[in-house]
């Protein structure tokens, strides 16, 4: 997920919590209460991104150790305990500061709302196919929601009927402003089609209007219902997906064997949803990128939006062949030896450490230079955010990099036939 999106997620609890529990009898005042109770889901919601301090601009310098640091040990249930505690403690100096009284329940509660806030965050980002590993250090394994968009402006709209509740004018015009950029950016991105753009608009001006004539309180429970709601729908869907690409994989490649599929649905829209289909047989190991439909009645797999609209990208894509139907639409797909893929991740180095982050990953040799990726986020010829080109092999002892336990190790203990 994206700060906009955890900052706005965390205003919604905040405020829907403060407002439907009671405060404690001679404890904080409840506007003081519930300003703090906001200000925790806030900045719980976004603490565990703190590992972009030195994995984008701190101590690594590059894109590897962006990919391997990112969602790294602050997205795991021990580092949200672990900031929750760092956050409850500076509320406590910030209070002795302002020399506020916290009965035991006040404590409780506020230390309650840290823990949520920061946990929260983790959910969230669980829901998307980037992947989490929450249960480090007992377990290392990713584990991926594939049900929701990382950047979802539902959880946008979902804010509106805050506008008129919440008192600071920062919050009031980061609420208009992600309104506006949701309609903007679904526009201009091409990722929403005008009829669900037109959809948003009015969801969201029903939502102020609902907002301004009700009270705090029922604002703010219709803004965390919708929220609950929002994911619930994706979710829901995101399971009917998976077992709908399973069922058409087994009609149209019988020989192959499904060893995952990655799964991403278009923004604000739970019809349609980008697949990248893994599969191997005997050596070859192939991913199929595609587009599925959930109602093909209502809106069929080529009416759907894309995930790029330039096809070119850095993996050589071949025809997919399997016709299209109104649930599917293969964009393209792209084969190699598995026995090839292990032989470069065991020359070298940094093959090895990238396929500790790599859950759809591919290689291809251009003009002499091995290039390494994740087709989950090639959208372009160019290198880009998860694609890195391979130095000749070292002899020297690969340096420990992350604990996380490669998404496809399946496809890199040797190589051969299944």
């Amino acid at each position: 997920m994206d700060n906009l999106t955890h900052s706005l997620i965390g205003l919604i609890a905040g405020e829907s919590i403060a407002r439907a529990t009671p405060a404690s009898r001679g404890g904080l005042a409840p506007d003081v209460r519930r300003g703090i109770f906001v200000t925790l889901a806030v900045v719980g919601g976004n603490l565990p991104d703190l590992d972009l301090l030195y994995s984008f601009r701190g101590v690594t310098h590059d894109k590897l150790g962006y990919l391997l640091q990112h969602r790294g040990y602050t997205h795991t249930v021990l580092g949200c305990v672990l900031l929750a505690a760092l956050l409850y403690a500076g509320t406590q100096l910030w209070a002795r500061w302002k020399r506020l009284t916290f009965t035991r329940h006040d404590r409780l509660a506020l230390a309650a709302m840290a823990l949520f806030g920061t946990l929260l965050h983790l959910a969230m980002d669980a829901l998307n196919s980037y992947g989490v590993h929450p249960l480090w250090p007992v377990q290392n394994r990713w584990f991926y929601g594939d049900s929701v968009f990382i950047v979802e402006p539902l959880y946008w709209a979902a804010a509106a009927p805050l506008f008129f509740v919440v008192r600071s004018t920062t919050a009031r015009v980061i609420i208009a402003l992600a309104l506006l950029a949701a309609l903007i950016l679904s526009a201009v991105s091409q990722l929403v089609s005008p009829l669900w753009c037109l959809g948003f608009a009015l969801l969201a001006s029903a939502f102020l209007v609902l907002g301004a004539r009700t009270s705090a309180l029922t604002a703010a429970l219709t803004s965390a219902a919708f929220m609950v709601a929002v994911t619930a729908v994706f979710i829901v869907d995101g399971q009917f997906a998976a077992r709908r690409i399973d069922s058409i994989a087994s009609a149209s490649f019988p020989a192959d064997r499904i060893i995952d599929h990655v799964l991403t649905p278009m923004p604000m829209n739970p019809l349609c949803w980008d697949v990248l289909l893994l599969e191997t047989a005997g050596d070859r190991y192939t991913v199929r990128h595609g587009v599925l439909a959930n109602a093909p009645a209502l809106m069929t797999a080529a009416q759907c939006p894309r995930m790029s609209i330039d096809r070119h990208t850095t993996a050589p894509m071949v025809k997919v062949p399997a016709p299209d139907s109104g649930e599917i639409h293969w964009l393209g797909e792209f084969a190699m030896s598995k026995t090839r893929l292990a032989t470069l991740v065991g020359m070298h180095c940094e093959a090895a450490a990238l396929m500790r982050f790599a859950r759809a990953p591919f290689a291809t040799e251009l003009e002499r230079r091995w290039i390494i990726g994740d087709l989950r986020f090639d959208r372009e010829p160019q290198l880009g955010m998860a694609e890195i080109e391979l130095p000749p092999p070292s002899s020297a002892n690969c340096p420990r990099t992350v604990p996380w336990t490669p998404p496809r190790a399946d496809l890199i203990r040797g190589g051969g036939a299944d």
